[in-house]
């Protein structure tokens, strides 16, 4: 709670005693407070359990002459009740956002980002902030743009997990130094955004990821190449995405061999929307083990496309997702109010056998369900927002059988006050 207060103390007094001295200090805060009663467990006979979380960040952002941004964000993320007692304190204040970024150094056309920072490209199928979450996501890294202006290519490299410890200074004494390469988790990447004309566009991102833990000799953990893109296009009241991608490599020492194809369309009415869309991400065959076929959407905003109740992709047994949705919108003019409908219907993408006492020789089922989103946004005032948000999930054959004996109706309900300064 003091660092709490002592970061609060700080910025007032800095943006008070020097924003009019020095122009281009910003500060930027937000919190995100949001209850939610959860019964996804497919079970009317058990109590559904009650979260409140709470999320706090306080940023402090400086622009000087135009060539260096300095950016420095702090977050404060807690379930409410975590502590156990009212005397306690977590102690888990954590840097969101740290990061310098100088733009055309030596004149050059390129920007340089160094630090931790958030990653967002696109719809966030490949990269987003999670920030449904009450965490977020950022990454520790370097990030160049080259030719940000014309050509916009974003060159990055990430570090998630550094599994040596840092060394001050070398030492007679102890001999910290691997013989081998340490298992370091790394992310080498690019994104190219591409403008074809005012109505379309159509973005390139590709990363390669390793884990360079050994699971076998000369075999890392992880080391997979993921190839994709994003096309959107606007016709007149109608408006279309496609996405896809393609990731190849090892896992384990398995050979990677996966998918996302994902192609949706809205059509606008007035205040209406109407859309249709279908993601599919391909998933391990149950007959094979010679090869991974499940795409692995990590490091994207998932709540954003698989229904806002979360079952997928992780409750799909590593069969892959094949979902198919609706969306209706309205936004009212001059009403602070916005609804939105979304019903989706999940399959796996591989079909598996399931047997049973009355079915010895069993039958494919790839069935997941039925979710039913319903949202309502009430603008309370500039930058605050009070969001209800109510879910159904209606089990099909194979969520029966993951979460047996349980087959009821799950529900989940929440709402989520945001304010932004």
């Amino acid at each position: 709670m003091k660092k709490i207060l002592l970061i609060i103390v700080f910025t007032v007094f800095f943006s008070n005693n020097f924003a009019q001295e020095l122009d281009g200090w910003k500060i930027k805060s937000q919190i995100q407070l949001r209850s939610e009663v959860d019964g996804r467990d497919f079970s009317n006979s058990t109590h559904p359990l009650t979260f409140a979380s709470l999320r706090t960040r306080l940023g402090i952002e400086k622009t000087i002459n135009k060539k260096i941004q300095l950016m420095v964000q702090f977050q404060d993320s807690r379930v409410f009740g975590e502590e156990g007692n009212p005397n306690t304190d977590l102690k888990n204040i954590d840097m969101h956002q740290g990061f310098v970024k100088l733009v055309k150094p030596l004149d050059w056309d390129f920007n340089v980002q160094a630090g931790r920072f958030e990653v967002v490209y696109g719809t966030e199928r490949f990269f987003g902030a999670s920030n449904w979450s009450y965490i977020g996501r950022s990454y520790d890294g370097l990030r160049l743009s080259i030719l940000p202006e014309c050509w916009d290519l974003d060159v990055f490299v990430l570090t998630l997990n550094e599994e040596v410890n840092y060394i001050g200074g070398p030492s007679s004494i102890l001999y910290p130094y691997p013989q081998e390469e340490t298992p370091s988790h790394s992310i080498y990447g690019f994104y190219k955004k591409n403008k074809i004309s005012d109505a379309s566009k159509f973005d390139i991102v590709g990363y390669y990821e390793i884990n360079r833990e050994d699971v076998a000799p000369d075999t890392n953990r992880l080391n997979v190449f993921t190839i994709g893109g994003t096309y959107w296009g606007n016709y007149g009241d109608f408006s279309t995405t496609f996405e896809a991608a393609y990731q190849l490599g090892g896992r384990f020492g398995v050979d990677v061999g996966a998918y996302l194809l994902s192609l949706q369309g809205a059509y606008k009415v007035n205040i209406f929307s109407f859309g249709l869309g279908a993601d599919l991400l391909s998933g391990n065959d149950p007959s094979t083990r010679d090869k991974h076929e499940g795409y692995q959407a990590t490091y994207g905003t998932g709540h954003k496309f698989f229904g806002y109740m979360d079952y997928f992709p992780s409750n799909a047994s590593g069969l892959g997702i094949n979902d198919f949705y609706f969306r209706f919108t309205a936004n009212p003019k001059e009403s602070d109010f916005s609804f939105a409908v979304d019903l989706h219907h999940f399959m796996t993408n591989q079909s598996v056998v399931v047997t049973s006492l009355t079915d010895p020789v069993g039958t494919e089922e790839n069935m997941l369900g039925q979710e039913l989103d319903l949202t309502v946004k009430y603008n309370f005032v500039e930058n605050t927002s009070v969001t209800w948000g109510g879910s159904l999930f209606f089990p099909g054959e194979l969520m029966k059988l993951f979460y047996a004996p349980r087959e009821d109706a799950a529900f989940w309900t929440y709402v989520m006050i945001t304010a932004n300064l």
